[in-house]
């Protein structure tokens, strides 16, 4: 049993029931330390609703606060969430997400997400 991420009740992703609770409770904690909202909405009913806009304001406030901490060992912590955001991101407003230079590592291997 898996969860279904959805736009406007778009299906956009389908993953496992762990994989998606790993996910939604990381972007959870990312919130509250970037203080700003993801547009990640987990219903509690085997489906998130995604914001596009709010995902990708989201992912530029991670990346400007990544950048002001200067904090490696949170990047790394963080490097995994953030690359599936961008994939969500992705498949919600259908062109990438420019990564900042100093961030391209995060970039890496978004192929590799299904």
């Amino acid at each position: 049993m898996g969860m279904l991420f959805t736009v406007d009740g778009r299906e956009i992703w389908d993953r496992g029931l762990r994989t998606s609770q790993m996910f939604c409770g990381q972007v959870l904690l990312l919130e509250k330390l970037v203080e700003t909202p993801s547009g990640i909405d987990d219903t509690g009913q085997d489906e998130v609703q995604v914001d596009p806009v709010a995902l990708r304001a989201f992912l530029r406030a991670v990346f400007a606060y990544l950048d002001r901490s200067g904090s490696w060992p949170l990047r790394a912590m963080v490097r995994g969430v953030v690359q599936a955001g961008l994939f969500l991101d992705y498949r919600t407003n259908g062109d990438w997400l420019t990564v900042p230079d100093r961030f391209q590592d995060f970039a890496e291997g978004l192929d590799r997400i299904t």
